[in-house]
């Protein structure tokens, strides 16, 4: 059924120290850019985190309560290509944060942008079903796709094709030159409640896969969207039974999540359950060094090996709902809509630093080529170059 009903997924309530400083930054007032040096802002404690710019993309009014602004972007050049709630997608100079272009939309962006280096173009979905390929290089719509359902998650990029998840629990494969629909798979929407949010699809060879709000895991034939193997990862419950998670494929094992059920390890070939880990509200899984991470609402950020061992476990206050970590050499980065960016050690998941400009941070990062520079949208709708180290 759609509309669905949602359920915003929990914060972090585990108790825990706070071991680092918040670096808080006033916001920007119309599209400028800030030298890091300005006496508005104060260098963080801990010294990891060093503000290089930052640039307003989309004013928020000044009471209005609980901003939030989801979007990352993608590297295309010299270039950052980014969309925000405003209804527009930027192109942002990495050298000193100038918007060299703006494009408007029809719908608010809240999710992640890719770029096709094949194509030479960027896709970003929108809260209204559109699918846009953007050019990169002056922010001209080379073409649209008008879908059932918001589409907020990153695109997977095939050879010719591009395949595109809705919140409509439907995954739709587009030609990537034109745009024309190839072909359609959707489930039906369980009744009542189910969790906000839902999985990017994932290439495997000639398999994509994807999970559904029925707590199912499909993979189907990249050509035909036919089914080649469906597994629930439901476990015993009935309710909350969403995969949300992004399947993240490693030498013939499938990691996901469910919601109710935990993580997940499965063979490819078939789906079949290798191993479970209980752990309910599991989040975005990362798999970085042979290491799984991933967060659950109450039991904090974890790290376990790949075959569901877990090695370590820390909580974290109040961080909201937070997103996939990566990495930037010892350190782990993740964002949490209600903490900021918080960075944590990646050996054993101490918190070294948090920086929140003010409102929190639900955008996930986007990691600079060397690794040491990462690209955030704030809550309060700024754009932030950050080095870390």
């Amino acid at each position: 059924m759609w509309p669905r009903r949602r359920l915003a997924r929990r914060g972090w309530n585990a108790l825990a120290g706070l071991a680092g400083a918040v670096l808080s930054l006033s916001a920007c007032a119309s599209v400028t850019v800030r030298d890091a040096k300005s006496t508005e802002e104060r260098a963080a404690p801990a010294g990891i985190v060093h503000v290089r710019w930052r640039t307003e993309l989309h004013a928020h009014k000044l009471f209005e309560p609980r901003p939030e602004e989801c979007a990352s972007g993608a590297l295309a050049g010299d270039h950052l290509v980014i969309g925000s709630r405003g209804g527009s997608i930027v192109g942002v100079r990495l050298a000193d944060g100038h918007v060299d272009w703006a494009t408007a939309l029809t719908g608010g962006i809240d999710g992640p942008a890719r770029f096709d280096p094949k194509q030479g173009q960027v896709y970003v979905g929108a809260d209204d079903g559109s699918f846009y390929a953007i050019d990169p290089h002056d922010g001209r719509v080379r073409w649209t796709y008008r879908a059932k359902g918001e589409i907020d998650r990153e695109a997977e990029i095939g050879a010719d094709t591009v395949y595109v998840a809705t919140a409509a629990d439907r995954v739709i494969a587009l030609d990537a030159t034109t745009g024309k629909w190839r072909w359609q798979y959707e489930r039906e929407t369980p009744d009542g409640f189910t969790i906000h949010g839902y999985g990017s699809p994932r290439l495997l060879g000639s398999q994509l896969l994807i999970g559904f709000a029925d707590g199912n895991l499909v993979s189907l034939q990249t050509a035909t969207g036919d089914i080649t193997w469906s597994r629930s990862l439901a476990a015993v419950s009935d309710q909350f039974v969403d995969v949300d998670s992004t399947p993240i494929l490693d030498r013939g094992t499938v990691y996901a999540a469910s919601y109710s059920g935990g993580v997940y390890g499965l063979d490819a070939k078939d789906g079949a359950v290798r191993w479970r880990l209980p752990t309910e509200g599991a989040g975005p899984l990362s798999l970085i060094g042979g290491r799984l991470y991933f967060a659950a609402p109450r039991e904090g950020l974890h790290a376990i090996s790949t075959d569901g061992q877990i090695l370590w476990r820390q909580g974290l206050a109040d961080a909201g709902d937070v997103t996939a970590p990566v990495s930037m050499g010892r350190y782990l980065v993740f964002s949490g809509s209600r903490g900021g960016l918080f960075i944590v050690d990646a050996a054993n998941g101490d918190l070294l630093e948090i920086f929140n400009p003010g409102q929190g941070i639900c955008a996930a990062a986007t990691l600079d080529s060397d690794g040491r520079r990462l690209y955030i949208l704030s809550n309060g709708g700024t754009l932030y170059a950050l080095d870390v180290g």
